[in-house]
């Protein structure tokens, strides 16, 4: 893209500051990052967290990006914020995140306001089984058309490339990316049998199952601990799991926190685990990886697309808690070189998947895209 290109772009996405989840953190690193390369950004949202009933302001300025947050009736299945559409003509590229009610509006009403729609698919409403008859209707009925009619679809993995990419007009793939530099430069001062696990405690994180794991674990080495960093509906009834396992001694639930207070606590853990039974891409197991930290995390898709089993992390079955409480021992008793080895093939990995390669190829999207 020309240096002197500057462009209008809208980031829309459902959630964003306060929460920190894995969507609204790439929008925000995605927003800041565009802005600071000289681009006008704004972003729309919605004005309520799932997990809050108070309304956020209408107007804020975060990290320097304008937020403008829409009343909107629903939930987390379903919403419904029409006031979207007064934004739209004001900008020359409308950025989705997500495959959601935004994307439906947006595409129907290209009509009116005449700008490119660009969707993120990060996993759309796959990432739960519930209700899952009524999302395959949706996405047969609605969804597949929402696709056809964007401008561009970017899918954020190698799962969103199969899963989406049959049912677009245009497909560029862009991974997710992180600030690798700064969880790379990440002062490790690891203690002796910390775990750490990163992300909402939401039903396709499966806290429960590491719990579960992680009570084998520390029934064969006494001396491990975890560190929960997130929060969501379910940490109640966790924390209540964890003194039935009796192990709430032994489990620290650090709630949302801010990015400096993440990269400190990956830098006083051994190794990153999760029991995730889905994830859109996983940004949380490459910051640790770029911190340093052997993942040890569930065998699904998301995961294999990025760890190389045995090479840089481990694959392992968290429904086979005895099996998986063994590895997780048996990683942390590896001899220190093999630790060094490990770690040193995480950051690595991590590498690709930094910022600094994955911003020209969004701004090369949205110069095609605004040119045509």
């Amino acid at each position: 893209m020309a240096a002197q290109e500057r462009m209008k772009i809208l980031h829309i996405c459902r959630q964003y500051y306060p929460s920190i989840g894995g969507v609204e953190r790439f929008a925000a690193d995605l927003s800041s990052r565009l802005s600071a390369r000289g681009h006008s950004v704004e972003v729309v949202t919605l004005n309520r967290l799932w997990h809050r009933s108070d309304a956020l302001p209408a107007y804020e300025v975060v990290n320097g990006v304008p937020v403008h947050r829409l009343p909107f009736i629903g939930g987390a299945l379903f919403f419904a914020a029409p006031g979207v559409l007064k934004f739209a003509n004001q900008f020359d590229v409308l950025h989705v995140h997500n495959t959601d009610f935004f994307l439906d509006f947006l595409t129907a009403t290209r009509f009116i306001h005449r700008r490119p729609v660009i969707v993120s698919t990060h996993g759309g409403f796959f990432h739960t089984a519930a209700h899952a008859a009524l999302k395959r209707l949706y996405f047969a009925l609605i969804t597949r058309r929402s696709l056809m009619a964007a401008s561009v679809v970017i899918p954020n993995s190698a799962g969103d490339e199969r899963r989406f990419a049959p049912f677009a007009r245009r497909v560029v793939r862009i991974d997710n990316a992180i600030d690798f530099a700064t969880f790379a430069s990440v002062s490790r001062q690891p203690v002796a049998g910390r775990l750490i696990t990163v992300g909402r405690l939401a039903p396709n994180k499966n806290v429960s199952g590491l719990l579960n794991v992680f009570a084998r674990a520390r029934a064969l080495r006494p001396d491990l601990s975890l560190v929960v960093v997130g929060d969501g509906p379910q940490r109640q009834d966790l924390e209540r799991q964890a003194a039935a396992l009796g192990i709430d001694s032994s489990v620290r639930w650090a709630g949302e926190v801010n990015d400096e207070r993440v990269r400190l606590e990956l830098a006083m853990a051994e190794a990153f685990v999760s029991a995730a039974t889905y994830e859109g891409f996983g940004l949380a197991v490459l910051e640790a990886m770029a911190a340093g930290l052997v993942p040890v995390v569930n065998d699904i898709e998301a995961f294999r697309d990025v760890i190389d089993d045995g090479r840089n992390g481990f694959l392992v079955d968290y429904a086979d808690h005895a099996g998986a409480a063994r590895v997780l021992v048996d990683v942390l008793s590896l001899l220190p070189d093999r630790k060094i080895q490990l770690s040193e093939q995480a950051q690595a990995r991590a590498s690709e998947f930094d910022w600094v390669k994955a911003l020209p190829k969004f701004e090369e999207a949205y110069s095609e895209v605004t040119s045509l």
